[in-house]
Parts: structure tokens; C-alpha cells; sequence
């Protein structure tokens, strides 16, 4: 698929039913992976700038071919205990994921759900403190559209690596030591 066949697909409600189940699966151990590995950087589209992505205070893991989570990790910086990557190495994978996301001067918390990358429970900054109700609906509704972009991009950009030939021979090989080291720091 084109660039632009993936834009207008990312675009258009319901385009990630598309995916098949383990690439959400994917994404989420890859933004995982990605924001420990390069301090949280992510670079967006070409004169956009980029974002800031961490993992923020859940992780829900499932075993491979189930669709209920059998682990649920919460509270502060989940992503970082050795019981999270312990699971990671043990072959479970991340269902939902909680991500903190900044760009510029705007913090965004959202989870990302199940095999569809579904938005919930999205905590949007506060950027109007006063004004009529028009302004403060308009400027709601461009940070829910930021943010709608922001995971957009981040797709995107997993895609172009996933369907690369980096993904197999760098990706995946360079994610599996990322998580066998913690879980050899944990005593795994």
C-alpha cells in the first residue's frame, strides 16, 4: 500500500479493522520497545515535528491467541518493572497500553485498546481556561484531532518499519534482547 493509500486508511473510521489481530499487538510492544530505546523520541510526519511517547501507568498483557488479558500491570512506570519485560520474554503481549504523549507544550494521556488501536479513555490538555463556549469547544475538538493524528503518525510509522526487511533482521531481534535483559536482571 502507497503512502497515501495508508494515509487515506488511517483517515477514515474503521480502517484499522484492516489489521490483522497480532499487528496492534506489534504496535504496542513497539512504541514500548521504541520509547525506552531512543528516550521517548518519536518523529512524526516530514515538517511536524515530533512527539514524546511513554508508556504511563498500565499495560494490560494477554497471552498469544487469547483475547481476554492475563496480566494487568498499574501504577507508576509499569513499563519499566522486571515483571513486565518477564512477561514480554515469557511470550505474553501487550493488549491495551497506556501512553503519556507531549508535543510541544501539550501532555496527552490516552490508552490504546484491543486489536482495532481503539482511542479510550483520552485525558485531553487544558488549553482554553476561559472564553464562550464555542471557543473551548472548538479548541477540545482540535486536541482530540491532534491527538487522533499523533497515533495516526505513530501507525504510519510502525507500518513503514513492520513491512520493511528491518523489521525481521534489526527490529524484532534488537526488541527480543530488550526484553531477555530484564528478565535476566530479574532473575528470570
Amino acid at each position: 500500500m502507497s503512502d497515501e493509500g495508508i494515509e487515506e486508511g488511517l483517515g477514515r473510521s474503521g480502517a484499522t479493522e484492516l489489521l490483522p489481530p497480532h499487528v496492534s499487538a506489534d504496535f504496542y510492544l513497539w512504541l514500548w520497545w521504541k520509547s525506552e530505546e531512543d528516550n521517548g523520541r518519536f518523529a512524526i510526519d516530514e515538517g511536524q515535528g515530533g512527539v514524546e511517547v511513554y508508556v504511563d501507568d498500565r499495560i494490560a498483557l494477554r497471552s498469544t491467541g487469547e483475547e481476554r488479558p492475563s496480566a494487568v500491570l498499574t501504577g507508576e512506570s509499569p513499563a519499566t518493572t522486571p515483571e513486565a519485560r518477564a512477561a514480554v520474554a515469557g511470550g505474553k503481549v501487550p493488549r491495551d497500553i497506556r501512553l503519556y504523549v507531549r508535543r510541544e507544550d501539550r501532555d496527552y494521556h490516552v490508552t490504546l485498546r484491543g486489536t482495532r488501536v481503539s482511542i479510550a479513555q483520552a485525558k485531553l490538555p487544558a488549553q482554553v481556561k476561559s472564553g464562550d463556549a464555542a471557543e473551548v469547544l472548538y479548541d477540545r475538538m482540535f486536541l482530540y484531532e491532534e491527538l487522533h493524528w499523533i497515533v495516526a503518525c505513530l501507525l504510519r510509522a510502525f507500518a513503514a518499519v513492520r513491512v520493511s526487511a528491518a523489521w525481521r533482521d534489526e527490529v524484532v531481534p534488537r526488541m527480543a534482547r530488550w526484553a531477555a535483559l530484564d528478565e535476566a536482571r530479574a532473575g528470570g
